[in-house]
């Protein structure tokens, strides 16, 4: 078929990896706990916990929701991520929504993006004063 391994974590812990083989095509949805790799054809919806590549042979059209994806083929849709990489052979045409975007050289991006917010300590007013949430600050040049 094209598919390796569980979506289960070993025993130790470490994350595993299903393959979609070369020659592979899929048309359906998908939803994973741990990480894809992608050198067949899919096209549909695809939501994992984990990671996403599509190799160079991997053609993808749909919608994709992951935390990292890395780019080396096609990828035909729309991007909802913290980190997108596209690397130098790869494609990718929609709309995404991404923390970070790499593009090394060569790589080609053709659509609309938006940048989704960190994480920051929010800040908040208290007797007039600015406070944040995060850990106070001391400066030991000030008595």
């Amino acid at each position: 078929m094209g598919f390796t391994g569980k979506n289960t974590k070993k025993a130790d812990g470490a994350t595993r990896t299903t393959v979609v083989a070369a020659g592979t095509e899929l048309v359906g949805d998908i939803k994973l706990k741990d990480n894809l790799h992608l050198d067949g054809k899919m096209e549909g919806s695809l939501v994992s916990q984990g990671d996403v590549a599509i190799g160079r042979s991997g053609r993808f059209k749909g919608d994709v929701q992951a935390k990292r994806v890395l780019v080396s083929g096609l990828l035909d849709g729309k991007v909802d991520a913290d980190r997108l990489e596209i690397v130098a052979s790869g494609q990718v045409s929609g709309e995404i929504k991404v923390r970070e975007l790499v593009i090394e050289s060569g790589g080609q991006f053709i659509g609309a993006s938006q940048v989704k917010k960190h994480d920051a300590p929010q800040l908040k007013q208290v007797g007039g004063a600015v406070e944040s949430d995060s850990e106070p600050t001391t400066n030991p040049a000030v008595g």
